[in-house]
């Protein structure tokens, strides 16, 4: 160690392979079998006959999908019209025969054709229902799209842009795994393509089929990354797949990679030559421009960075300290040196204390944490700890517990707010022991102390009559007081209203006004269309409001959204989610946000399931840093969890 840089090249310059284009300029349907309907080659496209009596046709493409390709088609915007893809299981047709059907995913314009949208069948071809669809409006019925879709690995990525600007419209994104229905991708054989129309005022299909592999790492270098070294390099962003592998043995390693297309940072691991995800996360990637990649080689530990060398992508944890061979598909610029770590002061791990829904209360330099805790006798009590550093907790009673006398039998998401020498308790009921839906509401209770005891007013203690749960509140800087909570309206929507606590009481101040509705790939799931939550942090001039998106039995996550006025209308941040689930940590959501004793750091506190996938009540609560830095756009700053995290980071700083 402590010798000059290495710079050397890495792996080959590889080309993506096109295994097959067709622009239809021939005429021919030599490359097409009709399932369904009918179709056929006229004027260079793909299209319904004139003549045909079915109210839409699909016809299957002719080509070999292996399980890693990108398909890509221009497409003129009609409602119904789009691409099957399914596993090997089953054949694409239309039909009541029992081996004649079509399972898995269809990525489709839907309901007037104003709309990107992707669907599911069953393994017996009957139609499931759209698991995503995006926002109405964004394309315009008869204009000219591109539709792309990936199937690598475990992903599926559904991306329809504008055709003549690149605009993407909308985009939508499938793991395998995250719900009931997963016939796709194919794994070790062929997967299916194939194109429908429906019958349109639109005489517009199908042109310029193209189908080109994914491509793929190249497992040889020239140079190694050794113990105790950091890697830094440049790729050119494509429309296809970069990558950077460290590999300790043919086809075993890891590999960090990036698809300016989707607009998607992973990281993998790889045994045996196949690869396995371990995390990911959005980031605004720009095809034609160069970013940075660093990797360091901690030992016991693998840090991908990419774009921002503050935080790593993922930390890999690496079984055995060993140095890695390097290859890539393309990169440029590479250089090898010491790494040098620059902090050396004390770490924490997460979690940091037991509990869901977390919240923390900073009030005169002691920090105070609510969690729901019914352990005994399944009796509701709000279980209350205290920390000076954020990190060390100690157990401080129960705050509030229900009884008798009280208007519910049960409660979750407890939120405390202080306002003018009164400590306000939000929590989310429903009225008695009733199980309707119907009955659910926001209630308070308050107290003289942040350790309660809380009390519930006897002659109203729910705060409106608005059905929904949640309760997240937020203090302005002028000290106007406002409340988030979630209504029921297919699925789960946040809505904001301005409270007046005063003297132990809570007041409406203002109409509810809605502001987060589920649309985008991340807030539905296999359960349903979720957002809920709703915290506030403001910045230059911005309120920036976080979010639970998707159930939380599933895999979660956090999303935001942004308004120069806090009751909006929000906007939300392009490339969510803000904070997802990796390898390492599940279900990680439902967070507020906290400041580092000394109030120069600003954190997020969440939960994450106790075990990775087991998607039950069992959670822990974890803080990780966030940062506000700026935007390629040049618009608001970008809101940055540095998380979830599971290995050793700094203390929240405490300079006082």
């Amino acid at each position: 160690m402590g010798s000059a840089n290495k710079k050397f090249t890495v792996g080959k310059k590889q080309d993506v392979f096109v295994r097959y284009t067709n622009d239809l300029t021939n005429g021919s349907m030599d490359d097409f079998h009709v399932v369904y309907g009918g179709m056929e080659v006229r004027d260079g496209a793909l299209r319904i006959k004139n003549d045909a009596t079915k109210g839409h046709a699909t016809t299957l493409v002719n080509v070999d999908n292996r399980a890693d390709y990108v398909f890509e088609t221009d497409f003129v915007a009609q409602k119904g019209g789009g691409i099957f893809f399914c596993g090997a299981a089953g054949r694409a047709k239309e039909s009541t025969a029992d081996d004649d059907f079509t399972p898995g995913y269809y990525a489709f314009i839907g309901v007037e054709g104003n709309k990107g949208a992707i669907g599911v069948t069953n393994p017996r071809g009957i139609w499931q229902g759209t698991m995503t669809h995006g926002e109405p409006g964004k394309i315009e019925p008869g204009s000219d799209l591109h539709l792309y879709l990936k199937i690598s690995g475990d992903f599926i990525i559904y991306i329809v842009s504008d055709a003549k600007t690149g605009e993407q419209l909308y985009r939508s994104q499938h793991k395998k795994g995250e719900t009931r229905y997963d016939y796709a991708p194919a794994e070790n054989g062929s997967g299916l393509i194939a194109l429908r129309l429906n019958k349109s005022e639109f005489d517009g299909g199908f042109t310029n089929l193209k189908l080109s592999d994914v491509k793929q790492p190249v497992f040889e270098g020239d140079g190694k990354l050794c113990v105790g070294e950091k890697l830094t390099a440049n790729i050119e962003a494509h429309a296809n797949e970069e990558m950077l592998v460290f590999t300790d043995r043919k086809g075993w390693g890891y590999a960090l990679s990036y698809d300016a297309a989707s607009e998607k940072v992973l990281a993998y691991r790889y045994i045996h030559g196949k690869r396995f995800l371990l995390g990911q996360h959005a980031q605004q990637i720009t095809a034609g421009n160069k970013y940075s990649f660093t990797a360091v080689n901690k030992g016991n530990l693998l840090s991908f960075y990419f774009a921002d060398d503050r935080y790593p992508v993922l930390e890999c944890k690496v079984d055995n300290p060993t140095d890695f061979i390097l290859g890539a598909t393309d990169a440029i610029d590479v250089e090898v040196s010491e790494y040098v770590n620059t902090y050396n002061g004390p770490t924490f791990t997460n979690p940091i204390f037991h509990g869901a829904d977390p919240e923390i209360l900073f009030h005169d330099g002691t920090y105070y944490s609510y969690v729901l805790d019914n352990t005994i006798n399944s009796v509701c009590r709000v279980r209350i700890r205290t920390s000076k550093d954020l990190l060390e907790w100690e157990e401080a009673g129960f705050g509030f517990e229900i009884t008798k006398d009280m208007p519910i039998s049960f409660f979750m998401s407890p939120n405390v707010f202080y306002k003018d020498g009164w400590f306000y308790l939000l929590i989310a009921s429903r009225f008695g022991s009733g199980t309707s839906g119907n009955d659910f509401r926001v209630f308070y209770a308050s107290a003289k102390s942040p350790l309660g005891p809380f009390v519930m007013d006897k002659e109203r203690p729910w705060i409106n009559d608005e059905l929904g749960i949640g309760g997240a509140p937020f203090v302005d800087d002028d000290g106007r007081v406002y409340l988030t909570y979630v209504y029921f309206d297919r699925g789960n929507n946040i809505s904001i209203q301005e409270i007046e606590p005063k003297d132990g009481k809570i007041k409406i101040a203002s109409d509810a006004m809605r502001v987060i509705q589920p649309s985008e790939w991340y807030e539905i799931d296999d359960y349903g269309r979720i957002s809920e939550g709703g915290v506030l942090i403001k910045h230059n001039g911005y309120y920036y409001m976080m979010y639970a998106s998707g159930h939380f039995r599933g895999h979660y996550g956090e999303a935001y959204a942004v308004s120069k006025n806090v009751l909006g209308p929000y906007t939300k941040y392009k490339y969510n989610s803000a904070l997802t689930h990796n390898a390492y940590a599940d279900g990680a959501g439902d967070c507020v946000f906290v400041k580092s004793p000394d109030g120069k750091e600003n954190f997020v506190a969440y939960h994450c399931h106790s075990q990775i996938g087991n998607k039950g009540l069992d959670r822990w609560t974890c803080i990780d840093r966030i940062y506000f830095v700026p935007a390629e756009d040049g618009g608001p700053d970008v809101l940055r969890v540095y998380g979830p995290t599971t290995t050793p980071q700094p203390i929240p700083s405490n300079d006082k």
